[in-house]
């Protein structure tokens, strides 16, 4: 069986991760794959992992990234891999530096985002399209940054689509005397939590009954803050990060889904989310633009987005005051990625090619 390891920087519960977890047991079924973490991690959702994921997790034990890189490289030289994938500028140094030590091994860069987050990021990843032998995109907005940012044209796209097991019923119904809305992911600026605890001040004022609960790890402290001086402690909860086996069944309790991003790639938690029935109030950025249509399985803040958040409240009532409308969003956001290929299936599908290719 070929060997296959998927380098990542670290192992917070964020959409990369989140997706090899998600598929690491059935890709097993066709590779020995592991995943090599470079730091260290601490979260407790880890020992929530089943027994099989965590055998097949490796970790270099070092809290400093460089130290990270020399331990994760000779364990790469231990193993002896077919295939290694890169994924996150951190991992680059090290997969670059074993592809020229063992030029036979196969190296795919897995791109995940459609911006350049600043100039180390950009730099080693324009370096690791260079050297890699395949490139793989979460998403056709990241296949087109990368092409046009780096050159890259061969570019094969594995979508974050999973295959989830809902136990409510879909569309899904709810009470419109009080609606209850979550967001699941790092909490930062970048996720425009801002924005959506001031669209919920909104909401407020407009007297609509909500209950807002924020499912994730960072700078909780700031937010904590604005909540309490906006006089929202009673409607939003900022909660602790959840185990990846509680995600799916946590996030069914839900109606909707805000998360007003700047920018975004995939965006995995909007995907669960619609898989799960709930309405995702999102800003058409990154590939929520292409597998959402506002009014039909989504509701959109329009652009500008700190300009529109009155009027997106009123398409947020239209639907709360009718419920067919919700149940109609909510039907149609579950239909959403039948006929999508697997994360899975398009995994081994590449990693096949790859292994045929001389």
């Amino acid at each position: 069986m070929k060997k296959v390891i998927h380098v990542v920087p670290t192992f917070e519960l964020g959409g990369v991760q989140t997706g090899i977890l998600y598929s690491l047991l059935e890709l097993r079924k066709e590779y020995d794959f592991k995943i090599l973490v470079v730091g260290v991690v601490d979260h407790g959702w880890i020992k929530n992992l089943s027994l099989e994921v965590q055998q097949n997790i490796v970790w270099s034990g070092s809290k400093n990234i460089i130290i990270g890189w020399v331990k994760s490289f000779f364990l790469l030289r231990k193993i002896k891999p077919d295939i290694v994938i890169s994924s996150l500028w951190k991992s680059v140094p090290l997969t670059i530096a074993y592809k020229l030590v063992r030029p036979s091994v196969k190296l795919l860069g897995f791109f995940h985002s459609a911006h350049k987050a600043h100039a180390v990021d950009s730099f080693f990843l324009k370096l690791l399209s260079r050297v890699q032998d395949k490139a793989i995109a979460d998403s056709t907005v990241t296949r087109s940054f990368i092409q046009q940012s780096f050159g890259i044209t061969n570019v094969s796209i594995i979508f974050y689509h999973f295959v989830f097991k809902n136990k409510n019923s879909i569309p899904k119904s709810f009470d419109p005397e009080k609606i209850k809305l979550v967001y699941f992911g790092r909490i930062s600026s970048a996720k425009g939590l801002t924005r959506a605890i001031l669209f919920c001040k909104y909401c407020h004022e407009k007297e609509i009954r909500f209950q807002f609960d924020i499912y994730g790890d960072g700078d909780k402290h700031y937010y904590k803050k604005l909540i309490k001086a906006l006089h929202l402690e009673n409607n939003i909860s900022i909660k602790t990060l959840l185990p990846l086996d509680a995600v799916i069944s946590t996030m069914q309790a839900y109606d909707f889904l805000l998360q007003l991003s700047d920018y975004e790639g995939m965006a995995l938690s909007v995907v669960e989310a619609m898989n799960c029935g709930l309405v995702p109030i999102v800003t058409p950025v990154g590939e929520i633009q292409n597998y959402s249509k506002d009014g039909i399985n989504a509701i959109w803040l329009d652009t500008p987005f700190d300009e529109n958040l009155e009027q997106l409240i009123e398409k947020l009532q239209s639907s709360i005051e009718h419920p067919e409308t919700y149940q109609k969003l909510s039907a149609a956001a579950s239909t959403t990625f039948i006929n999508n290929k697997k994360y899975s299936e398009a995994m081994i599908e590449v990693l096949s090619h790859c292994l045929m290719e001389k």
